[in-house]
């Protein structure tokens, strides 16, 4: 078991220096300021696979005298999602969000490390499963883009996540598991 892990860690060790983008520097200067004045802690990949970029940012701060707890979070904010793609109609999200998240968990999953909260979370794909516990995805299926990937919320409130969001037409798929995977890994505050 110990061996599979190292195999997996080294080939996404690799897989970062390999075909892979630095994320942070594909914000402008306007979209970094955007995320920063919403008051909480903005998390971004630290890696994309290489083609991607940023399509566009959304930000929703908490309304306004809305009070705020410990991290900047108040009830219902503040959110904000980063929408990354590709020019073959890949794409993924990155986002944050202050309360109110919840999830179901579908037919695939498996755990991934998140070095920048020190956690583990799982990973989602699949069709919704509620009857029984998922089922652990094939090596051809992590190699897949996937239509309803999703990661588990990470972080204590604002929470952090990476999801595939089928809200723009020129998003025709998702990444895949093994992708997401890494851009988990190489979650980074932005500063």
């Amino acid at each position: 078991m110990q061996a599979g892990r190292w195999s997996r860690g080294a080939a996404i060790a690799i897989g970062l220096s390999l075909g892979w983008a630095t994320s942070a520097v594909s914000l402008t200067p306007s979209q970094q300021q955007q995320l920063k004045s919403l008051g909480i802690p903005v998390v971004v990949p630290g890696k994309v696979p290489a083609g991607f970029q940023v399509k566009k940012i959304s930000v929703d701060p908490c309304p306004p005298n809305a009070p705020r707890e410990g991290q900047g979070v108040c009830r219902f904010g503040p959110d904000y999602e980063i929408l990354y793609h590709n020019s073959k109609g890949n794409c993924f999200t990155m986002v944050g969000v202050g309360g109110g998240v919840g999830g179901v968990d579908q037919a695939y999953g498996y755990e991934v490390d998140v070095p920048l909260f020190r956690d583990r979370v799982m990973l989602w794909f699949g069709d919704l499963n509620t009857n029984s516990r998922y089922r652990v995805p094939t090596a051809q299926q992590l190699q897949q883009p996937q239509a309803s990937l999703r990661s588990d919320w990470v972080g204590k409130g604002p929470f952090y996540g990476v999801s595939y969001v089928q809200k723009d037409p020129q998003c025709r798929r998702g990444i895949t598991p093994n992708q997401a995977e890494q851009i988990l890994r190489s979650l980074q505050f932005l500063r």
